[in-house]
Parts: structure tokens; sequence; C-alpha cells
């Protein structure tokens, strides 16, 4: 059995293949809420406050019943052989339900990120694969969006967070890997669905400019730029971060072809010095300073 809270609050039958239906919407919010801190007790105060907010109804206590009923026998309907130790239990003035990190959506998302993290620097086509998995877990808005109390809209917005740095290592990733092609318009997509994260921002120029599309970046970088400007009342960190854009990729041409040692160093004139390298790493924005100028007209 599959816990998932990545979209819609959902239990999945990985036997069957299929999600058990959870018919009434409180039930499937007293799942999501329970989820939000399983294997901990949590208050029938806090239940009642997550599924009515301040107008609970006049029964609130049968009702708040009801659906604990509801969710348990569904539970055991799914998992006949758990009738000696069932999930959902009566503990401490609340509920708890006890489920291990691997059986839901949120611990497996968080164990693929842990390992990618790990294996960014030394493997970024395996850590590539291993985050397109992860993202592919998100079936929608955490716990399928809407209005929270206090409990489910504190685990929305921590989710969320990771969501957006595990999106900027895809990406990252992607462009090390040689995909800026397909990155652009997921890219865009993220961008649009962020905008006032810079780190995307940088990324998408990144790879447009990596596509030979150097207008196109530079009218992303003036887009954010007036963006972030307008929004934090301040001139925004974008330049300084491009300055320093080994976060995601200190160069332009697509990395795939990069290896300046293989065609050996350029010789000049006899007696002057070797020519640099024929590759030199160039920031973001030099690139773009270049396009402004003249200097270049496409790139890699």
């Amino acid at each position: 059995m599959q816990f998932r809270i990545l979209g819609p609050p959902d239990l999945y039958d990985e036997a069957t293949g299929r999600s058990v239906a959870l018919n009434a919407p409180k039930t499937r919010l007293l799942l999501g809420t329970l989820l939000a801190r399983p294997n901990a007790p949590v208050a029938r105060e806090t239940l009642v406050r997550e599924l009515w907010g301040t107008a609970p109804p006049r029964q609130v206590p049968h009702t708040l019943n009801a659906h604990v009923s509801a969710l348990r026998a569904r539970l055991l309907r799914a998992e006949p052989d758990r009738r000696g130790a069932p999930r959902l239990t009566a503990r401490a003035g609340g509920y708890a339900l006890a489920v291990r990190p691997e059986e839901s959506d949120a611990g497996h998302f968080h164990h693929l990120l842990g390992r990618a993290r790990r294996s960014a620097a030394r493997d970024p086509e395996g850590t590539y694969r291993t985050l397109c998995r992860s993202l592919a877990l998100w079936r929608g808005p955490v716990l399928g969006g809407g209005p929270h109390g206090p409990a489910c809209a504190g685990l929305t917005a921590r989710l969320e967070r990771v969501r957006q740095d595990t999106l900027a290592l895809y990406f990252d990733c992607a462009l090390r890997t040689g995909r800026h092609e397909r990155a652009v318009p997921e890219l865009r997509e993220a961008v649009a669905a962020h905008p006032l994260d810079e780190r995307l921002h940088d990324l998408l120029m990144l790879a447009l400019c990596r596509c030979g599309r150097g207008p196109e970046a530079i009218g992303v970088y003036q887009r954010a730029r007036r963006r972030l400007t307008a929004v934090h009342g301040r001139t925004p960190l974008l330049t300084a971060r491009l300055e320093q854009i080994s976060v995601c990729s200190p160069v332009l041409t697509d990395p795939a072809a990069e290896d300046p040692r293989a065609a050996g160093p350029a010789r000049t004139a006899p007696g002057r010095p070797d020519a640099p390298a024929a590759f030199a790493p160039r920031t973001v924005l030099g690139y773009l300073t270049e396009v402004l100028s003249g200097q270049v007209l496409t790139s890699r």
C-alpha cells in the first residue's frame, strides 16, 4: 500500500495498480492530515481545525468519529492481513496513522532526493535519472491544493520548497549532461510557476545561451530583473549570481563536446608562449554583454 500526498490524498494499492476509493472529501482530508505527521498522534482539536476550520458542525465529536471509522474501515478492507495490527489507532487524545517512510510517496521522494544530492557532483547523468523518478511522484499540488489549516499548510509549504530545490538541481544536471534543448520549454514552465526563483531564471538563460538563442536569454534577464526589482523593491542579486554561475555550470558550450585537452595545446609563433586553450569558460553575463555589443551572434 502506498500513501500519497504529492497530489490529492490517496491510497494506492500496488498489488492491483488502483487507488482505494475514498469517496467523502472529509475522509480524504483526514487521511492527508494524519499523513502530515505519520506515526505521531494528531490531537482531535487539530483534526477538527483541519477538517472544518473555525466553523465545525454542531455534533463535531460524532462527525469526526464517523470519518475516522470510515477511514479505518477502508484501510482494513485494503489490507485484511493487518486486522491484528491496524494502521489507524487512537492515541493520546487523538489518532495516529502507522506508515513507514517507504510506504509514502513523500518518503520515497525524500529518499530519491537524498541519493541525488549525494551523487550530483560526481555523476550528473545518474543524478538526472534519479531526479526524473523523484519528480514523477508528484501528481499535483500537495494534498490537492486548496485551503488548509495550520498543520497541512505548513506541510504544503515545506514540500513545495523542497520541490523547487529539486527542480533547480534537476535542471542543473540536465544542462550538465547536454540536455539544454529539452530543458528550455521545461524551464519556461518552471519559471512561470515560480517567477521569483532567481535560480530558475539563471538556468533558463544558460540553457538559451547553450542553444545559441542569446537575444532570448537577454529578454529573460531583463524581464526577471524588472519583476524581481518590483517585488523586492531593490535590484535583485541576479547579476551577482550570474557572475558566479558555477552553481549551475560555468560553461556555455555543450559539455559533451568540451575536452580542450583532446586537441592538445595550440601553438603560436616560435619563441612565444602557448596560446590559451581552445575553450575558456564564460559567464552568462559575459556572454550577454558580448551579444549586446555585437561581438557574437550565436553560440552552440
